[in-house]
């Protein structure tokens, strides 16, 4: 039987999409649940569930595009382990913050903040401006990582009542700080997909020079088939 893992690239070229769009349809909903009925619990869990599809439709369009995804260890299990797909999220996020850290470092550098008569004074005082900013994304990251590790827990919590020295009902479990910390770190994963998508759109050329893009694709190669060589998802199911 043919199933998502063992498709060839070629076979999986724009399978991505109808997972994308069931992604959107769950998260659509999840929307619907927070603002008009003001549901939190179960928009919550339908957020993450959201999340783990676009996951799903990132996996199959790396593949696509003939990046090595299948072939980390325990990739076997993407499309049927939820706490893969968070664990990969847990990656994406890592991948977008240090992308992140990258861009303020160098728009800090192109507009220097302080600019005195003495050439180390500015140096020192730049840099450490520079130091801070940049550094920012990379501690709200950490935060995002946390909060990416409960998602399973969350998800649910969101759905069922358990008992646990007393009962815990979703209503009382997950309230609307919550299922607004949940929305902003699920739509930084959407964001990473779309952004992935216009990578490789046509029309990129109109907005980024070839070399731009070839070496955006390069480095994203270079992460994927190298430096996730040896990594292994967690053997751990609950």
């Amino acid at each position: 039987m043919k199933k998502f893992i063992n498709l060839s690239p070629k076979d999986s070229k724009g399978l991505d999409q109808p997972i994308y769009k069931n992604a959107r349809h769950l998260r659509k909903d999840a929307f619907a649940l927070a603002e008009t009925n003001k549901s939190y619990s179960s928009a919550t869990s339908l957020l993450i569930l959201s999340s783990e599809e676009v996951i799903k439709a990132t996996l199959v369009f790396l593949h696509s595009q003939e990046y090595k995804v299948y072939l980390i260890k325990g990739a076997k299990r993407f499309f049927s382990d939820h706490n893969i797909r968070h664990e990969v999220a847990q990656l994406v996020e890592v991948g977008s913050s240090l992308m992140e850290t990258i861009n303020i470092w160098e728009e800090q550098r192109e507009k220097p903040l302080f600019k005195t008569k003495v050439k180390w004074l500015d140096w020192g005082l730049n840099g450490l401006n520079d130091l801070v900013k940049s550094a920012q994304p990379l501690m709200n990251s950490g935060k995002r990582i946390e909060k990416l590790q409960e998602f399973n827990d969350l998800k649910n919590q969101g759905l069922y009542v358990n008992y646990e020295d007393r009962l815990l009902s979703p209503q009382f479990q997950i309230v609307a700080d919550e299922y607004t910390t949940v929305k902003n770190i699920v739509e930084r994963t959407f964001k990473f997909y779309k952004s992935l998508r216009l990578l490789y759109h046509p029309s990129i050329e109109k907005h980024l020079s070839k070399k731009k893009i070839m070496k955006v694709r390069e480095d994203l190669e270079l992460l994927i088939n190298d430096a996730f060589k040896d990594y292994e998802f967690n053997n751990k199911r609950n």
